[in-house]
């Protein structure tokens, strides 16, 4: 290796151990601005209202800043009975009961000894079948 490339190399090590990540530089341009943003999201303000309010101010950033700002500077929002206003949850999925198989119905109508015409004393939910006696 040459020396001045060695020598590169040093002061480049010089550089990194000396190195200190700015601190409050993220939003530093939001930051003026914290109270009216709460108070905006707090009226229902999209991200992109906020950003074109700023705009017209001269403060260019964009609607994901806001929106990351938002989620880490700002508290949560609270709904009108006073509780923090969590993510929605997905309503839970409702299975629809499953009609009987054939070799139920089949076992059904010949295990009594009874069979139906019609399948009204099965489940109205299911395919209607036909019987292979009437057939």
């Amino acid at each position: 290796m040459s020396a001045d490339r060695e020598q590169l190399i040093e002061l480049f090590d010089a550089k990194v151990q000396s190195f200190a990540s700015p601190e409050g530089v993220r939003f530093h341009a939001l930051l003026p601005f914290k109270e009216g943003i709460i108070r905006l999201r707090a009226k229902k303000a999209s991200c992109r209202t906020i950003v074109a309010l700023l705009k017209e101010l001269g403060v260019t950033v964009s609607h994901q800043t806001v929106a990351r700002f938002c989620r880490e500077l700002c508290p949560p929002a609270t709904s009108n009975k006073g509780r923090p206003v969590l993510a929605k949850q997905a309503a839970p999925i409702k299975s629809k009961p499953q009609p009987p198989s054939i070799a139920e119905i089949l076992s059904l109508r010949h295990g009594s000894g009874t069979t139906s015409d019609t399948a009204s004393d099965l489940d109205d939910d299911g395919p209607r079948i036909a019987d292979p006696k009437n057939v």
